[in-house]
């Protein structure tokens, strides 16, 4: 698994809507503060307004701001609105078809899927515990 520079960027973002909690910020302030292009700045917060992260207000005050608490946004949240699901391994998806060991009984005779899904469940754990407003300066 990668975390992608897409979600670094969504980090980045929401940690400065986080400092900026109960304002409406412009995309273009958020980009220059946070160093990424206007473009990819919407991209990112469409995404975290698809997941309920952020949300935006239309008008010549517009802008967005952070719908949840800044205490109950986990970097596993960012993770997922921007990335989608965590999988360490493609056997891992929902859809345990990938697995070549797949059958009508699930998963059977693999050592390593069970090491890999217990893997997978701490990692998801570890970005779960960690929350946004951790890491504003």
């Amino acid at each position: 698994m990668r975390i992608t520079q897409e979600t670094d960027y969504a980090f980045r973002i929401v940690s400065y809507l986080a400092k900026h909690e109960n304002e409406v910020v412009g995309a273009p302030k958020i980009a220059e503060a946070e160093q990424v292009t206007e473009r990819f700045t919407l991209r990112i917060l469409r995404k975290l307004n698809l997941a309920g992260i952020t949300d935006a207000k239309r008008g010549a005050k517009g802008g967005y701001y952070l719908k949840k608490p800044k205490e109950k946004v986990t970097l596993y949240d960012i993770v997922v609105a921007v990335d989608g699901p965590f999988e360490i391994n493609k056997c891992l998806s929902k859809d345990d078809q990938y697995c070549n060991r797949y059958n009508e009984n699930g998963i059977e005779n693999c050592k390593f899927h069970n090491t890999l899904c217990g893997f997978q469940n701490e990692l998801i754990d570890l970005f779960k515990s960690k929350t946004i407003d951790q890491y504003i300066k």
